[in-house]
């Protein structure tokens, strides 16, 4: 169940139907875990028996009239908790709230030609899955948020990211896989865009670091954008395989 408290209290004519959203029960939590992905989640469910990994899909939304609703009993060997509620809210909400980038600077990581059958936002991708569930968020902090579109290939766009980890849940785990990413992301953007002169093209990594999210401000927070690799039209990958609840 997915509708506003306030819009199921309202009366029938003024709110006939609420919205829901489809899950299936998965084996572990995946790269689609903490909202990083808007068209797909992986959050947690808490039971009896122990944490119960949920999948979410976007087209997964359906709407119900509230007669036919409120005529069912709700689950009540499992619940959602603060944090898997605050990911849900985060999740709904990214899909109409994509942080905007130049589409130059979008088209650069797009184009970006590395060695192998690899393209460079599938590295990417890769990197993030490798992490599991601790990684949070990449963060960019791209030309310090000016919107510039950039043409000539010596006309640098001047990047930062942070990869954002769960400081909450076994911390020591989750700040060695971010050191892991950011390490592999700093070696995949020099081998995209560093020229063996030692000038960088196109885009300029200025830094790669992991922060917990106990330990970023709020102002480090709004800084930087969050980005999504699924915003950059990544073909989509098949979901995880489903079991029954």
């Amino acid at each position: 169940m997915i509708s506003h408290d306030c819009d199921l209290a309202a009366a029938a004519d003024k709110e006939a139907e609420a919205e829901v959203v489809v899950g299936w029960r998965i084996a572990t939590l995946g790269a689609d875990s903490y909202a990083k992905t808007a068209r797909r989640l992986h959050f947690e469910y808490q039971s009896d028996g122990g944490p119960v990994p949920l999948e979410l899909l976007a087209t997964s939304k359906q709407s119900i009239s509230k007669a036919a609703l409120f005529a069912t009993d709700p689950r009540r060997d499992m619940t959602l908790e603060g944090q898997g509620l605050r990911i849900l809210q985060r999740w709904l909400a990214a899909r109409y709230s994509r942080a905007a980038f130049p589409e130059a600077f979008e088209d650069r990581l797009r184009d970006a030609t590395i060695p192998g059958k690899l393209k460079l936002l599938k590295k990417i991708q890769n990197i993030l899955a490798a992490s599991g569930d601790h990684i949070r968020a990449l963060m960019f902090d791209l030309d310090q948020g000016v919107d510039v579109e950039r043409s000539a290939a010596d006309d640098l766009y001047q990047l930062g990211i942070v990869v954002l980890y769960d400081g909450g849940r076994d911390e020591p785990t989750a700040a060695a896989a971010a050191t892991k990413a950011s390490e592999e992301l700093e070696s995949l953007f020099e081998l995209a865009f560093l020229k063996p002169t030692g000038a960088w093209k196109n885009i300029q990594l200025k830094y790669c670091d992991p922060v917990s999210d106990n330990a970023i401000t709020v102002a480090q927070s709004e800084a930087p954008k969050q980005w999504r690799l699924e915003h950059m039209s990544l073909q989509d990958e098949s979901p995880l395989p489903m079991l029954s609840l």
